[in-house]
């Protein structure tokens, strides 16, 4: 890259992080194009030429959100340590991640929109799933999930919270379905061996 695209680069990263933060504090109707360029430092004609509009700029922090939740699931994945470590870990990064996002991301109509949604399914079968099948497989060989109960179950499972993570639900709830989802109904370890 030459310096024009290097700085070009730079100062979209910076509209990106200056408008998350500002999505997550003030939530995304309330931000407007004027509070994002001056706490990035651009121009709002800088904004409007990188990214067209505030829900194309919202669109571009939620899939940096999720590019950098992903990077710090799959180091936990990865880790040599118990499912139940794991489990907990993941537990308080999905947490962390539902505080970044504001609840209006969810109920705009740019999450509907046939671009993010192709990104949504292209992400979760290139990412999601293949972590998902790692945890799954620890998850039976230490006796925390249930053997007779099919792969296609749970990523099925999984994927209908994810369907009712977008629609328009309170924080609360997000955080009470992530409770649920990690640690079921009794909210502690059932060895199945």
């Amino acid at each position: 890259m030459n310096g024009f695209e290097i700085r070009r680069e730079k100062k979209m990263e910076d509209i990106i992080k200056a408008a998350g933060e500002l999505f997550s504090i003030k939530g995304f109707k309330s931000v407007s194009i004027a509070e994002i360029a001056k706490k990035s430092n651009v121009s709002q004609v800088s904004i409007y030429n990188f990214f067209g509009n505030k829900e194309n700029l919202a669109k571009q922090v939620l899939f940096n959100l999720m590019d950098s939740t992903m990077k710090e699931l799959e180091v936990i994945v990865s880790h040599d340590i118990s499912y139940r470590n794991k489990i907990e870990k993941l537990f308080a990064i999905s947490l962390k991640s539902a505080d970044s996002i504001d609840e209006n991301l969810y109920r705009s109509e740019f999450i509907k929109d046939q671009a993010v949604q192709n990104f949504l399914e292209e992400y979760k079968k290139t990412k999601t799933e293949p972590l998902l099948m790692n945890l799954i497989e620890q998850g039976r060989n230490e006796g925390y999930l249930d053997s007779s109960i099919s792969t296609e179950s749970i990523l099925l499972y999984i994927d209908s919270i994810n369907s009712v993570l977008q629609t328009n639900i309170s924080k609360k709830t997000r955080v009470d379905l992530g409770k649920l989802f990690y640690y079921g109904l009794l909210g502690e370890k059932i060895v199945f061996k």
